[in-house]
């Protein structure tokens, strides 16, 4: 049998805290969020709140958007009261039906998984949610941006590439006595004639 893994270290490098939860016979472990863990229980409702609110924006009754669903009134009438948990295949489904991005719910739900505290929770959301609907054109030129401001990338790519740039700059300015067949004891006229050839006639 194959010996168990030591997690500790990524235990502590993810911030994850040992928990029991009320879906749960075994403990786990989560990362809390800005009040202390908050149970699934919690945010299941949460995402209820959140998918009523976006479907009674529409206008449609409860009836109107189960038929949009492939549900009934009454099945679909669970996941609003809580009763029913979504799975991610039917978040996607609700996403395409109600036009909000799947990280919009998500965040309703858990906005811990998005900052440290709750103000840079929402900005981020609110950031990503307003680059969704630029154009692409746009959207290219932000990436280009964003790409020199994130440290994991622009800041270790950028260097790297300047030093790139440096170097194949002194090549391409390198005295040609550099080069090893080049002889040095040559008179300025004829430096660039390589040692052991012969000059035409």
């Amino acid at each position: 049998m194959r010996k168990r893994r030591d997690l500790t270290d990524y235990k502590s490098a993810r911030e994850l805290v040992q928990v029991t939860d009320p879906y749960y016979q075994k403990p786990l472990y989560r990362r809390p969020g800005f009040d202390g863990v908050v149970n699934f229980e919690e945010i299941d409702a949460k995402l209820a709140d959140f998918l009523t609110e976006r479907r009674e924006k529409t206008g449609m009754t409860k009836g109107d958007f189960a038929s949009l669903i492939g549900l009934s009134r009454m099945v679909y009438g669970r996941y609003e009261l809580n009763i029913s948990r979504l799975t991610v295949s039917r978040l996607v489904h609700l996403s395409e039906l109600l036009g909000f991005l799947p990280l919009e719910m998500i965040h309703a739900g858990a906005p811990h998984l998005f900052g440290k505290t709750s103000q840079e929770a929402n900005d981020r959301a609110e950031l990503m949610r307003l680059v969704s609907d630029l154009p692409h054109e746009s959207i290219r030129n932000l990436l280009g941006i964003v790409s020199q401001l994130t440290p994991s990338d622009g800041h270790q790519a950028h260097p790297k590439a300047k030093t790139e740039e440096e170097h194949q700059t002194t090549v391409e300015t390198e005295p040609v006595l550099n080069s090893k067949n080049v002889n040095p004891d040559a008179s300025p006229g004829k430096r660039g004639r390589p040692r052991g050839s012969k000059e035409s006639k």
